[in-house]
């Protein structure tokens, strides 16, 4: 009997696993979750920049789906101090920033600001070659001139 519930088990949570979270929140949960140092483990290069600031970069199998995804953040404050490059995304910055994204001006052009949601104070900004996310707090360490486009103090 024991065998049957564990296989009934299995396939609720086999049926249940195709009413999960919009594929935008698992981009949005990915994107926080390699932020954050979820992913460091696999990560191909983590070393120090200086100053406190600390990297981590992804080149041959990226958290995200992008060639290559690199992570600077300050450590003492990792969660609340990063800036993250991710090259040659097969995603954009609307699909990102979802409904609580506001176009912004800043001192290196167009990019969106994440007015709320889980990004919330993130910006997001074009490259060549693909985005640069960043948060309000990496931004008043390390690119002030970029503190305008975060808006007013929140």
């Amino acid at each position: 009997m024991r065998l049957s519930v564990r296989l009934a088990l299995m396939v609720c949570a086999a049926a249940l696993a195709g009413c999960g979270p919009t594929q935008q929140q698992d981009l949005t949960a990915t994107v926080l979750f390699t932020a954050s140092g979820s992913f460091d483990a696999q990560a191909d290069t983590k070393d120090r920049v200086g100053g406190g600031i600390r990297r981590v970069q992804w080149t041959e199998k990226p958290p995200l789906d992008a060639a290559e995804v690199t992570v600077r953040y300050d450590s003492d404050a990792r969660t609340l101090a990063w800036i993250m490059q991710i090259e040659a995304p097969k995603f954009s910055a609307e699909a990102l920033a979802g409904p609580g994204g506001e176009t912004v001006n800043t001192a290196q052009g167009a990019g969106t600001f994440v007015a709320s949601g889980r990004l919330r104070d993130v910006l997001i900004l074009p490259t060549d070659t693909g985005l640069t996310l960043m948060t309000r707090g990496y931004a008043a360490q390390e690119e002030p001139t970029l503190l305008p486009a975060f808006g007013r103090v929140r």
